[in-house]
């Protein structure tokens, strides 16, 4: 098929290095790889990453893009739901082709809760009419599926479809320059590795570091807003000495820097409806790290035997769960080659076949309608 992969949000690039961008670029590759025709058509294409082979990038016009999807013949449109974006929807039941609508977030909430967005139930309006007219949505957890079946997304028309992870680079990757770049030598290492925003508790993480043997080392990879207060944090528990923080990471460094922990953690504060599908948490298995996380949401099935669960916002459970791997080689072990192999299963390969077919159900279900429409 020819597959027109867009995103409207500004502040996603395919050529980055957050979280997102990684989504974009490895979801279309693994597409391409399947034999689909695959452009990826954004707002913003800014970055040093390049994409993988047989995808295409080009500009997302301001307007509606109906002109570029009819000369590009596109057959079905992936659209990465942005907040407010119904352009590329209304293009597309303009031409007859199918809109599938990728969901990774409530994004209304998230910007009412995060960001200060004012008229949310305008913006909640906006966002049901927007679901509800796609074609067929691909939710990013179930948490999200729910939220869009809420938004009148019909529910055999929603599939949960979980971030992979390519495994070569997280099973080749070697520690050894890391932990000599960060004088981290032969010591026990807890580790993170993501952007420092206050959800993903790496506060709470430094506490829980606190208790912690003296020769545990703590290392922090990745930047945010949040730096300054847990640098601040770090010096206030008396640890700043045990602590590393790297600043901003190019994800193609990112194996290497997992490669140097012994056990990684995902200490996510305390949320009613928990939605994320966090990519690091795929990446720390692809590595075969041993995983402390907090319990809510979907991490539990997530992490599966190659690590711990704790409750959310509670150091003094998060510091015992983090010292019980410490401590035992063996059981570190056994989550190392749990955790091999539960991400082999969670490749963006898989993904892309998940996504497939529920591309080829649209477009044939699209394909029926304009059919039947002709014929009348």
């Amino acid at each position: 098929m020819r597959i027109a992969y867009v995103c409207a949000d500004p502040g996603i690039s395919p050529l980055g290095d957050k979280g997102a961008s990684v989504h974009l670029r490895s979801l279309a590759g693994a597409l391409a790889r399947r034999g689909h025709t695959v452009t990826l058509l954004c707002t913003r294409l800014d970055g040093a990453n390049t994409l993988p082979p047989d995808v295409m990038l080009a500009q997302l016009p301001n307007g509606a893009p109906a002109q570029l999807l009819r000369d590009w013949r596109i057959e079905v449109v992936l659209e990465r739901y942005s907040l407010g974006g119904d352009k590329v929807g209304e293009s597309c039941r303009t031409l007859g082709i199918a809109h599938v609508l990728e969901v990774n977030a409530p994004l209304v909430d998230e910007a009412a809760r995060y960001r200060g967005l004012r008229d949310v139930a305008s913006w909640r309006a906006r966002e049901r009419s927007i679901v509800s007219a796609a074609d067929a949505v691909v939710a990013v957890s179930p948490s999200v599926r729910a939220h869009v079946i809420r938004c009148g997304a019909a529910p055999d028309r929603a599939m949960v479809v979980h971030n992979g992870v390519d495994l070569d680079p997280f099973e080749s990757a070697k520690g050894d320059s890391v932990r000599q770049r960060y004088a981290l030598g032969n010591a026990r290492v807890v580790g993170f590795a993501g952007s420092l925003k206050a959800w993903h508790g790496v506060d709470l993480l430094l506490r829980a570091a606190a208790r912690l043997d003296a020769d545990v080392r703590v290392l922090i990879v990745g930047d945010g807003p949040e730096r300054s207060k847990l640098e601040a944090l770090a010096i206030e528990l008396r640890i700043a000495d045990r602590v590393v923080f790297t600043g901003a990471i190019a994800h193609h460094a990112i194996p290497e820097h997992l490669a140097a922990m012994t056990v990684a953690a995902a200490p996510y504060v305390l949320q009613t409806d928990f939605y994320f599908s966090p990519l690091k948490l795929v990446e720390y298995l692809a590595a075969g790290l041993p995983v402390v996380a907090s319990e809510q949401g979907d991490l539990a099935r997530l992490v599966g035997k190659a690590g711990l669960m704790v409750r959310p916002d509670d150091p003094a459970e998060l510091a015992e769960a983090l010292g019980k791997v410490l401590s035992n080689p063996e059981l570190r072990r056994a989550m190392h080659f749990a955790a091999r192999r539960h991400a082999a299963g969670m490749t963006w390969d898989a993904a892309a076949a998940q996504v497939e077919t529920v591309l080829m159900s649209a477009t044939a279900r699209t394909r029926s309608v304009v059919v039947k429409r002709m014929a009348a």
